[in-house]
């Protein structure tokens, strides 16, 4: 089981991701609604806040390491691959998600998924060699409060 702040800076679906430094998004707006009156005013109603949102930018890299320097022994098409395998699992359900922030993991919706590849030479660099596939991808996700 991955550990924050040892292997990984968050889990999402059992498995520890690092991110993007300053990728970081978290909303979470307020339920409300302003109607205007016909004295001029505003009858403003407030239900307090919504489902909180976040916007994450997941290192689906090679030769990443633990906080203590050790390689985490993934690739990163094997973080990408385990990062799209819960993305396409999740469809109608949630998965359980926790960051250094959170106190305790909460259920949250893989709204949106975006992958970048970083570099495609790597893996005409790989194949050719004979080495299995080797690219390094940067994966933004949108999850929503379950």
């Amino acid at each position: 089981m991955p550990t924050i702040g040892l292997d990984c800076e968050l889990i999402l679906d059992g498995t520890g991701y690092f991110l993007k430094p300053g990728s970081y998004q978290m909303q979470q707006p307020r339920l409300r609604r302003a109607t205007p009156r016909a004295d001029g005013g505003l009858a403003y109603v407030d239900l307090g806040p919504g489902k909180r949102t976040w916007q994450l930018v997941i290192l689906c890299f090679n030769e990443l390491t633990r906080y203590d320097g050790t390689p985490t022994g993934l690739t990163g098409q094997q973080y990408r691959d385990t990062l799209r395998a819960s993305y396409l699992a999740s469809t109608g359900s949630t998965v359980l998600y926790s960051d250094p922030i959170g106190a305790t993991a909460v259920t949250v919706h893989i709204d949106n998924y975006r992958e970048t590849v970083l570099d495609l030479h790597t893996q005409q660099l790989a194949l050719a060699t004979g080495g299995p596939l080797a690219l390094s991808y940067e994966v933004t996700i949108e999850l929503l409060e379950g």
